[in-house]
């Protein structure tokens, strides 16, 4: 279903309106709206898919599954949708039944509200900001997983045969090392005593 003001009417393939039949109905199809950059607008409107903002829309009153304001866009107004993207200026209030994504070029003036919002850095907010609360199936995935099991522990007969290896190279090394020097020194000290 999608309607901007309050009639609309699709063409059939022919060009004709289908009698009984909206698109949505019919086809299965949901259609998107489109504000284009450089349209000025106002007005409700109401689709069963997106709304996309690159213009500006003024005194709007709008209901969608999803609305996307593009950097640069403005809309001034009332929202409500499962998700909202907003980069551009929101002038209004906002509702979201999932979430709220605003973008590091976002201006925002009004109230929003969502069970998420999400906040890049830069960008701005004048307003309320409310977290409403999160669906009970949404709690089950959220929730904290399990701790992981600790790491089995290794018997402590095998740290000290690993201890008592290494003591026995290095000291079988500084030995080696310690005796070649030993052995090259004496005969210096043997031949200045004598």
């Amino acid at each position: 279903m999608s309607s901007v003001g309050s009639e609309s009417k699709h063409a059939g393939a022919a060009g004709a309106p289908r009698p009984g039949l909206s698109d949505a109905q019919g086809s299965g199809r949901v259609d998107d709206i489109v504000i284009g950059p450089g349209v000025r607008t106002a007005g409700k409107f109401q689709t069963a898919g997106g709304i996309f903002v690159d213009g500006t829309l003024e005194e709007a009153d709008i209901a969608c599954r999803w609305l996307s304001v593009s950097r640069g866009a403005e809309l001034h107004g009332i929202v409500s949708a499962e998700r909202v993207e907003i980069a551009g200026l929101l002038n209004g209030d906002a509702t979201a039944k999932e979430e709220i994504i605003l973008r590091s070029t976002a201006v925002v003036t009004g109230k929003i509200s969502a069970p998420y919002i999400v906040v890049h850095r830069g960008a701005q907010i004048s307003g309320g900001v409310e977290s409403t609360e999160r669906p009970a199936d949404h709690r089950k995935q959220m929730s904290m997983p399990p701790l992981p099991r600790s790491r089995p522990r290794r018997p402590l007969n095998i740290f000290l045969c690993a201890a008592a290896l290494g003591l026995l190279l290095s000291g079988g090394a500084y030995a080696w090392w310690g005796g070649a020097t030993a052995q090259a020194g004496r005969p210096e000290t043997a031949a200045a005593s004598t």
